[in-house]
């Protein structure tokens, strides 16, 4: 069975949902993803294979790129559909070329490809609503026509979230099937040394890990320098154009370590390395409210305790799992947990049931289910 993924993201960009579930697709599956091109970034124009999925580049319409000329371009009827056509040119070309079956199933969440996707030969379109596509910066006022057309040609989608199922259930009668975020339990649940420039602060050590975007609320993140107790409030993660300056003038002030991006490969140890985890979202946003981050679970799987902004996936388990949505509750909440004793074994018990394994065999059952395929003996 072929799956063709119509994605708005890179296989190599971090490691996100898409690439934890994809690649644990099992051997009846071929996967081919087709992923945007981004300026700079090693792309694979000519098709790439890692294990059973297949990444190719297609020139797929992209908002808000750091061309000038395009984005003029894009920003005309015309000019859309002129780049449109090349794409889906592209795209058939290459389905042919990598011997795609004629009517695969389509998994779709790029919204910027909504004419290539009316006229791809399937047996169903599913669409994986991992993220809002209205919550980055720069997004055009005709993305919600795209998302609309896009919406259209979709036979159920799989959500992220309880907040976004409800959210879209209400937007259309397609089905929605909640499936959730995950970790790799295995990666993250083993001791690891922790890293000596991070052995080095002072603890207790208070742990961001992940893009320094602009969910993070910086008046939440001062109250964790100041309530720190003598230790470190540590950011590890890619920095952004949105928080530069912010993040620049909070690496200034006592009791703060911007240590960077980290491989995911080293993750685990820069996580056990810290004594907190925490998720310091403006909790107010309208996009937050609708996140279910997997760095909750990666946290917990290595036997942190976890503050974060509400998640109405998880119910709060306190100190081990807390929520907090402003800076008085954070301060009071990381009082807890400093004052607890630890517990990383309960900590990774939280973590263990939401392993990407047993989401990627709800994903492939529910597909194979809609498409009719015969279950193969002993399969999950």
């Amino acid at each position: 069975m072929d799956l063709v993924v119509l994605s708005e993201i890179r296989w190599g960009y971090f490691r996100t949902r898409k690439q934890f579930l994809l690649s644990r697709f099992p051997e009846r599956w071929r996967v081919f993803f087709a992923q945007p091109p981004a300026a700079g970034a090693d792309d694979p124009w000519r098709p790439r294979r890692e294990g059973n999925v297949t990444t190719f580049t297609v020139p797929f319409l992209k908002p808000g790129t750091t061309s000038g000329l395009y984005n003029a371009v894009a920003a005309t009827g015309p000019g859309r559909a002129a780049i449109e056509a090349a794409a889906e040119a592209w795209l058939r070309r290459r389905l042919r070329q990598l011997g795609v079956e004629r009517e695969p199933a389509v998994l779709v969440s790029n919204i910027y490809c909504p004419g290539a996707l009316s006229r791809l030969p399937r047996r169903l379109v599913s669409y994986d609503f991992n993220d809002s596509p209205f919550q980055f910066s720069r997004v055009p006022s005709w993305a919600k026509a795209y998302w609309r057309r896009t919406l259209a040609e979709v036979d159920f989608l799989f959500v992220v979230s309880e907040h976004y199922r409800r959210q879209l259930a209400a937007e259309t009668d397609k089905p929605v099937i909640l499936l959730g975020n995950g970790v790799e339990f295995g990666h993250f649940a083993p001791p690891r040394p922790v890293p000596p420039e991070l052995a080095a602060l002072p603890r207790p050590r208070i742990g961001y890990v992940g893009l320094l975007s602009h969910f993070l609320d910086f008046e939440v993140l001062e109250t964790l320098r100041r309530a720190r107790r003598g230790g470190t409030l540590v950011l590890i993660g890619p920095g952004s154009p949105a928080t530069d300056a912010d993040v620049r003038a909070l690496a200034a002030r006592d009791g703060v370590a911007v240590l960077g991006p980290r491989p995911y490969a080293e993750l685990p140890a820069w996580m056990q390395g810290l004594d907190v985890g925490v998720i310091p979202f403006r909790a107010n946003d309208p996009h937050v409210r609708g996140i279910n981050p997997n760095k909750v679970y990666q946290y917990l799987a290595s036997g942190l305790p976890v503050i974060t902004t509400p998640v109405l996936d998880l119910a709060p388990d306190p100190p081990r799992l807390a929520f907090a949505g402003d800076p008085a509750a954070w301060r009071a909440a990381l009082d807890a947990v400093l004052d607890a004793k630890p517990a990383p074994a309960a900590c990774r018990e939280l973590a263990r049931g939401h392993d990407w394994d047993a989401l990627a065999a709800r994903m492939v059952a529910t597909l194979e289910e809609r498409l009719g395929a015969p279950r193969p003996a002993g399969a999950a």
